[in-house]
């Protein structure tokens, strides 16, 4: 790679770093026989029919039936590539060299290649509704980059070249305003993926369309530090800033670098869960505002992974310790806890409300974004751990493993045993074939280590240095050193409220196990499920008052360890919570967040009336739609004309002008339900009419009078729906802007 700028370290190339943890090892293997069980001939139906080839077999369900058909074998290409580069395994190589032969002969004479025909990247310069061919197009381009990264197949590179081809002569011609259309809809990390083209390529046609999509805007805004973040699609904008981050790194301005540091500032210090996870239903929030945002739709896997990897090119650009602490917490505390360790599927949200559960993807009927990025990470999981410079080796986490510098023929043994409050780590240099003199290890002394670290020498001497412990006398074969960890029991709350509490014990973020009753799942969006919560289920810990703020300080003299295990319990109003490490909970619903108040406090009978309101509204709503969310509003089956999504002060909306309109099916119910949209007095003298099947018609006029955001009921007779419950409702301009905010939702009517 012809890079300008040179890191100051790199991690590991695969197969030299092997992960020995029984458990995450354990996750490696089931997500590698996923990959087996998976047909490619399945997944790459649409690029044969787009092609004019017959197909041999059917087409997966799930999103590979939907516009998005092909993003998965993008992510399957990454993952099976990553998975061959870790084990070597023939079988492997085999399958990406029969998936690559077959695309070359789907791709066009021009480099076109798709699972959908090229009409659908008219659509979005049009100004109409499609789902995310440029992101799709990002998971391909991404695929058969790696293909060529870790396996060196040169048909992968040129496949990948000639569609880079097709791809500049396409957004090199834009207009400023079809530029700026296209860049309102997730397109993944195309700057990203066509930066990473340039630089197997040194083509500098895939610079010129890199920038095509570098979002000037958006990138404007964080050099100079503003949080813009608020009702941003997480994972369409974290791809942008990879991209930025990799045009620093290519071209050395430095401008991309600082849009990326701030970046990652807003969104791990003021987004961010305990976990690392961000986001509610897909968007950023307002920053600090999380405890209200906390629902059964938190912290989507794609955007985690997305930050995972900015992290870690932030640390190898930096060597800064806050991207390492990052990874290591959020793959250990997200990322591990994303996957079934009995089935291999993975999550799409990980809700941060208590009383909901993880639910996981089936393994051939679903195909979502977070199935796609799921095969990458856990494939991956090697990646954070090690990095080296020209001398020096930093090891960043600690799990059983072998690492194996080649350059230096150093081979280490590393052992990690857990034993009451303590954290064991024993590296054993298990060979050293050349002079080790001037080489250094480097251990990063864990943010979550509270005491100063035990160090026990086998040969090996070793000075303490800021937050690394060094090893550089004594690295010869045979030679150890044991460290000592401690490991205590933390709790943090949230910025927008203090009486909300999570714990934290050493590494592991920990959640209280609420039981598997009524463990009901619901669809949202195209095809995706997510978790019920039909009943009330109590959130909140209750003391008096002197003890809520003992427990605040010194939660561990309410919490009592189960001797030998990472394990805590707690008696509170007549039930027996026990607390264990979150990653490891996948069964049954869960609470990671605690409301703690005194018994009978005003805010104590608040919050229990806003959750029943909440439980009430819930029951009465028979469908919801987030406003301007692609996958969502694809689902209800939008259509229009000259309509668009935009974000209006943190509101996502849908609009159409005089000329336009758009609509949806919703569900409701035969006897007739009620329709809520909100509004904005912002567009007043905007006149548009809402139509809706039966021939139903009515006029809605937006005065000055109201509020800035306004809830809008229309009352929808009962010839409005079909014997399926099921209504078409059309918004069209009549005057001024027809836009409608935030949530579309159908209730039932009031008895």
């Amino acid at each position: 790679m012809n890079c300008k700028i040179q890191k100051q370290v790199r991690d590991f190339p695969y197969g030299t770093v092997k992960i020995k943890d029984q458990y995450k090892s354990h996750a490696f293997d089931l997500e590698l026989s996923y990959l087996y069980s998976l047909d490619p001939d399945k997944l790459m139906v649409g690029f044969l029919e787009t092609s004019g080839l017959v197909p041999e077999k059917e087409r997966y369900h799930g999103w590979e039936e939907t516009e998005i058909q092909g993003h998965t074998l993008g992510h399957y290409m990454t993952a099976v590539a990553q998975a061959y580069g870790y084990t070597g395994n023939q079988e492997l190589l085999e399958r990406l060299t029969y998936i690559i032969t077959a695309l070359e002969k789907c791709q066009r004479e021009d480099g076109f290649l798709f699972a959908s025909q090229e009409e659908i990247f008219d659509r979005v310069e049009n100004k109409r509704p499609a789902w995310v061919p440029w992101y799709t197009m990002h998971k391909i381009l991404s695929g058969l980059i790696s293909v060529y990264r870790y396996t060196g197949d040169e048909t992968a590179k040129k496949v990948a070249s000639d569609l880079g081809g097709w791809i500049y002569r396409r957004c090199i011609s834009w207009t400023e305003e079809t530029k700026k259309q296209v860049l309102a809809v997730e397109y993944g990390g195309m700057n990203d993926c066509l930066y990473d083209l340039y630089a197997i390529t040194e083509d500098d046609r895939f610079i010129k369309a890199a920038h095509q999509f570098d979002e000037m805007t958006l990138f404007q805004k964080l050099y100079e530090g503003e949080d813009i973040l608020n009702g941003l699609h997480a994972n369409t904008t974290i791809p942008k800033v990879l991209g930025a981050l990799k045009r620093y790194l290519l071209l050395g301005e430095f401008f991309y670098l600082e849009v990326a540091k701030n970046f990652w500032n807003m969104v791990t210090e003021h987004h961010s869960y305990i976990t690392g996870g961000n986001s509610e239903w897909e968007h950023f929030g307002k920053p600090d505002i999380l405890d209200s945002e906390r629902t059964a739709c938190n912290c989507e896997t794609c955007n985690t992974y997305n930050m995972l990897k900015l992290s870690k090119e932030l640390f190898e650009l930096t060597k800064e310790r806050k991207y390492a602490d990052f990874y290591e917490s959020t793959y250990l505390n997200a990322i591990l806890s994303s996957q079934n360790p009995e089935t291999g599927m993975t999550t799409y949200f990980q809700p941060m409300a208590s009383g909901y559960f993880k639910v996981y993807s089936t393994p051939y009927d679903s195909f979502w974004c977070c199935t796609g990025s799921g095969m990458e990470n856990f494939t991956k999981l090697h990646e954070g751990a090690v990095y080296r410079d020209e001398n020096t080796m930093y090891i960043i986490r600690y799990e059983d493993s072998e690492i194996i510098w080649k350059e230096k023929g150093l081979k280490l043994e590393v052992v990690c045993e857990q034993k009451e409050n303590l954290y064991r780590v024993k590296i054993l240099v298990a060979e050293q074939e050349a002079d080790a003199e001037g080489n250094k290890i480097c251990l990063l002394i864990p943010k979550w280590n509270i005491k100063t670290p035990v160090i026990q020498e086998h040969g090996i001497s070793t000075t303490v240095e800021s937050n690394w412990i060094s090893l550089d006398v004594g690295l010869e074969k045979g030679n150890s050193i044991e460290i000592a960890y401690s490991m205590e029991l933390t709790a943090k709350s949230l910025p927008d409220n203090s009486h909300v509490l999570a714990f934290q014990y050493g590494p592991y973020v920990l959640s209280a196990d609420l039981g598997m009753e009524q463990m009901d799942q619901i669809y949202t969006g195209v095809n995706v499920l997510v978790p019920q919560k039909e009943m009330i289920i109590p959130d909140y810990l209750v003391f008096d008052e002197k003890d809520c703020q003992e427990f605040r300080q010194y939660p561990e003299r309410f919490l009592n360890k189960t001797p030998g295990k990472i394990e805590f319990t707690i008696e509170n109003q007549g039930r027996t919570l026990t607390f264990t490490p979150h990653y490891l909970r996948y069964r049954e619903r869960y609470g990671i967040y605690w409301f703690i108040y005194p018994e009978d406090s005003k805010e104590l009978e608040i919050l229990k009336e806003r959750e029943e309101r909440r439980y009430r509204l819930k029951k009465e709503q028979l469908d919801v739609l987030p406003v301007g969310n692609d996958q969502y509003e694809l689902a209800h089956r939008i259509c229009g004309e000259f309509t668009d999504a935009e974000m209006v002060d943190g509101h996502p909306s849908r609009y159409c002008k005089e000329e336009g309109w758009f609509s949806y099916e919703l569900q409701g119910e035969i006897e007739g339900a009620t329709v809520c949209m909100t509004l904005s007095g912002k567009d007043k003298g905007s006149v548009f009419t809402i139509f809706a099947t039966g021939g139903f018609e009515q006029e809605v006029q937006v005065n000055g009078g109201q509020e800035e955001y306004f809830l809008q009921e229309i009352v929808l007779p009962s010839r409005c729906f079909g014997e399926d419950g099921k209504t078409v409702i059309k918004f069209q301009s009549k005057k001024g802007l027809c836009r409608i905010f935030d949530e579309l939702y159908v209730k039932r009517h009031k008895k």
